[in-house]
């Protein structure tokens, strides 16, 4: 119910809703739509069974958490949004989300990623590191 009230009495204009919109969205995928549409084939690789919408909005959510105003670590980050999720969240998607997270963090516009095979094992050695 709050989110409804909140829309209702957001009172900022229209520009001032799409500047923070698209301040959010370059803070997610600060190299726009190509950004996003790589992060998406690497979560669909990684994780081919698991809904692209729901796993894409949880890397988005993990992302934000770790990048906005009051930024937390990756285990923080997980543990709040662990029960909204919409997906199975298991240790092992985490420690790839993790790693695949790291890595776009370092990314230039380029984009160019770890392989699918190299973000398991940077998965691995985060799980080893715990």
């Amino acid at each position: 119910m709050a989110g409804i009230f909140g829309k209702m009495f957001d009172m900022r204009s229209k520009d001032e809703k799409q500047r923070d919109f698209e301040a959010y969205s370059k803070r997610i995928f600060p190299y726009g739509d190509s950004h996003k549409e790589k992060v998406s084939e690497i979560l669909t690789a990684l994780y081919p069974k698991t809904n692209i919408k729901y796993l894409r909005m949880y890397y988005i959510l993990l992302k934000d958490e770790m990048t906005g105003e009051d930024a937390v670590d990756f285990e923080a980050a997980a543990k709040k949004l662990i029960k909204k999720s919409m997906i199975k969240v298991t240790p092992e998607l985490n420690a790839d989300l993790h790693a695949l997270l790291l890595a776009d963090f370092e990314i230039d516009e380029n984009l160019n990623f770890p392989s699918i095979e190299e973000i398991h094992e940077m998965s691995k050695n985060l799980v080893n590191k715990e």
